[in-house]
């Protein structure tokens, strides 16, 4: 069973020969990419997302290729085997849904290529050259597209480099990649992940149901603790989260309780675990969930604040919304809603009724420091009046000394 097991994992981890600069900062190479399109699109968000039932991305992407080179089809092919891209920097703000900057994307790597594995390099180079309304011709082994940047692209063994850089290219070479056997893999030499900075790998898998994001991070860990269970929370949101680590509740709550006095309120009333449940669209909803705090503890807070207490409750105006204060088996709870409405919405439905939730959070580790869940089916459906049946979760946790996160869409 050992040998086995050894014998599995050597295979996972195969080194495969593939363009590379040696002293790159970011690396990522997605493998059989039609057959990953095909799979993605079939999911609930991406089916949506692509097809003219939904935002029509796909439709509005082939009718712009239609107007600009012959064949289409055969643009796609030659996208649909494998493309890598390398480069020096930072890979942020690179990528985007926008079909214009998408196409112009090579032309930002001024430090690095993308590569794209084809039998066919100069039909390649052709298409391209038409998609950028350009001319181009073959110099010293280098085919060059005549555009406001001008493109230099090369062969290597299989594959087609590209890059805005001459030199760059000229320092490409064939090296052995091991990496895990997935659709999509990345390597980020410094990556910044909420606050913390260090080497990152990152994969991406996908079956029939859903598109599995893993990332592992060396940086220091955030604070972990057991978390609460979101499923307690009522199902009136769009967004619901628990995190132990106070630097991560501190960003998460900024963008709830604007204003210049944030600070003093967060270390008044939270700084500690959270579990919150909010609205990203409409009308807004809150609730979040304070473990280390009672009333009791914060009532003179609230007196020289102005807040009012009416019954079991206090209400306090904020700059964002009137709150409610008031406790609910062990926490204290700060609410847009009033504790009956509080108490009549957590009733009437929990998020642990909802399905995909429930597969989810079976899966989460004790040492999480992040869990989040996004309802994508009420935030579209408030936004375009349709949507399709689809959710998001994203936990985060320590594992060995190393932060890893999970995000799973479906």
């Amino acid at each position: 069973m050992r040998v086995f097991f050894s014998l599995l994992v050597l295979l996972m981890t195969l080194g495969f020969s593939v363009p590379m600069l040696q002293d790159y900062d970011y690396f990522i190479w997605l493998r059989n990419t039609g057959e990953l399109y095909s799979t993605v699109k079939k999911l609930p968000l991406f089916e949506f997302l692509l097809s003219k039932e939904g935002v029509g991305y796909e439709q509005t992407t082939v009718k712009w290729l239609e107007n600009h080179v012959d064949q289409p089809d055969s643009f796609f092919q030659a996208l649909s085997e494998e493309i890598i891209v390398c480069g020096r920097g930072d890979i942020k703000d690179l990528f985007t849904f926008d079909i214009n900057d998408l196409l112009s994307l090579p032309c930002r790597f001024k430090e690095g290529f993308i590569a794209f594995r084809t039998n066919t390099p100069q039909k390649f180079v052709k298409f391209f050259a038409k998609v950028n309304t350009a001319e181009f011709y073959e110099k010293d082994g280098l085919y060059i597209i005549e555009s406001t940047t001008p493109l230099y692209l090369k062969t290597l063994g299989e594959y087609i480099l590209l890059s805005p850089n001459e030199e760059i290219l000229g320092r490409v070479q064939d090296e052995k990649a091991a990496f895990k056997n997935a659709p999509i893999v990345a390597h980020m030499k410094r990556f910044e992940l909420l606050g913390r900075e260090g080497e990152t790998v990152l994969s991406v898998k996908v079956n029939d149901s859903q598109l599995t994001l893993e990332i592992t991070q060396k940086a220091m860990p955030f604070s972990t603790s057991k978390p609460d269970s979101l499923g307690q929370l009522p199902y009136i949101g769009d967004l619901y989260a628990f995190t132990g680590d106070p630097e991560i509740s501190r960003e998460l709550l900024r963008e709830i309780f604007k204003g210049s006095d944030f600070e003093e309120f967060y270390q008044t009333f939270i700084d500690s675990n959270i579990t919150l449940m909010t609205s990203l669209y409409g009308a807004p909803e809150l609730v979040l969930f304070v473990r280390s705090k009672s009333l009791e503890d914060v009532e003179t807070h609230l007196i020289s604040r102005g807040a009012k207490k009416i019954g079991e409750e206090w209400e306090l105006p904020t700059q964002n919304a009137l709150l409610h204060f008031f406790e609910y088996r062990g926490y204290l709870v700060i609410s847009s809603m009033k504790k009956i409405e509080f108490l009549q919405a957590i009733n009437k439905r929990r998020l642990s009724n909802h399905p995909s939730f429930r597969f989810f959070e079976k899966r989460v580790p004790d040492s999480a420091f992040l869990e989040m869940f996004i309802d994508l089916n009420s935030i579209l459906n408030k936004l375009l009046g349709f949507s399709p049946k689809s959710s998001l979760f994203l936990v985060g946790y320590v594992d060995g000394g190393t932060i890893k996160y999970r995000l799973e869409v479906m």
